[in-house]
């Protein structure tokens, strides 16, 4: 199973400031904007930036990773020796988030 790199995801406690930044200054197109999500086009990744409640919520950034088929890339993840979460369901998106060895979160994600 192969995994890309399909966003980096800032987490932020100034979302409105932060996307209007990288919206109106750096110039990337919003691709998808909902409660606290912003979604940019990047290129050959996407931007997000997701709103935490607190600094530090989450860490300052998360890598997520394409995967068409979330609950087999987490099992196959989990057989080679990765820490792995327990999946999650938003409609029809599927995310498992994981952590490297010096403990940085990760995700695998249905979203494209």
């Amino acid at each position: 199973m192969r995994f890309g790199i399909r966003r980096v995801i800032l987490f932020t406690t100034n979302f409105a400031v932060m996307r209007d930044f990288y919206r109106d200054k750096i110039g990337l197109e919003i691709i998808e904007e909902e409660n606290g999500w912003a979604d940019f086009d990047a290129g050959l990744i996407r931007l997000a930036l997701h709103e935490a409640k607190f600094k530090g919520a989450e860490g300052p950034f998360k890598l997520a990773f394409y995967c068409e088929d979330v609950e087999a890339g987490c099992a196959e993840l989990t057989r080679r020796g990765v820490k792995m979460g327990k999946i999650t369901r938003f409609g029809q998106i599927e995310l498992c988030d994981g952590q490297d060895p010096d403990g940085n979160k990760f995700q695998i994600s249905s979203r494209r």
